[in-house]
């Protein structure tokens, strides 16, 4: 399967408006996406993200994750066991992550060029290293998240829309940019920000078999504007490459 995803993923150009980032349609082979699709856990299998710890108490209530790894996996049933096997192989694959970073290095060594003293103390400056974070995500009605680069540990992000039909198309993620030209020189960027001070360049459609990816940098702002359909439930597949500290 990495030979198909990669192919998909390097036919599409990268696209710099606001930031650098892809947006691939059909990026699993159509068989695995439906076995993936038809294998969701329950949503009781699934806790707030609240709940977790990795956000402040002011965390919008309406996302609930699964995470991904060895022991969440090992308690579904055996056709989920191979499903979710297949995706962490897929993801722990040095490939997978040497193509994609490689595909997006202008914008990544200019963030590293652009480093913070803070960010230099925390990460180096060279020979970085890695971990990954990989969960099953649901959003529900009411969900809405302001807009924000990602924390400055991220350095790429991939958001795998996992919807079953086209119905929910409009809840995709949107990209924007600060009404302040000068917005840089005049914030610390980190947190979320009130959306009237930014612009609504796009929104990426919320369609089945889609990946959203792009690398974090100090100006990759981005949101959800509110989930406002009754029963609606926004079902993503996420996955994170994390600097790690070198302290």
């Amino acid at each position: 399967m990495i030979n198909e995803v990669l192919n998909n993923f390097k036919k599409v150009k990268i696209d710099t408006n606001p930031f650098s980032h892809k947006v691939i349609n059909n990026i699993f082979p159509e068989n695995f996406y439906t076995e993936l699709t038809d294998n969701l856990p329950s949503i009781d299998q699934y806790t707030p993200i609240i709940k977790t710890g990795r956000v402040s108490s002011n965390y919008p209530a309406e996302r609930f994750v699964f995470d991904l790894n060895n022991d969440t996996i090992e308690k579904l049933n055996e056709k989920q066991k191979d499903v979710f096997n297949k995706i962490i192989k897929l993801f722990t694959n040095p490939l997978f992550f040497n193509v994609i970073a490689n595909e997006f290095k202008e914008s990544i060594s200019k963030r590293i060029r652009e480093f913070s003293e803070d960010e230099k103390k925390m990460f180096g400056t060279s020979n970085f290293k890695f971990r990954i974070a990989s969960s099953l995500v649901k959003d529900v009605t009411k969900y809405k998240l302001g807009v924000h680069t990602d924390t400055p540990s991220k350095f790429l992000t991939f958001l795998f829309y996992i919807p079953t039909d086209n119905n929910l198309k409009d809840l995709g993620t949107a990209l924007y940019e600060p009404k302040d030209k000068e917005f840089h020189k005049n914030n610390e960027v980190k947190g979320h920000y009130p959306v009237d001070d930014f612009n609504l360049v796009k929104k990426v459609e919320f369609l089945p078999n889609t990946l959203f990816i792009f690398p974090r940098t100090n100006i990759s702002f981005h949101g959800v504007q509110t989930i406002n359909i009754d029963s609606a439930e926004r079902n993503l597949l996420q996955l994170n490459y994390y600097l790690k500290s070198i302290n």
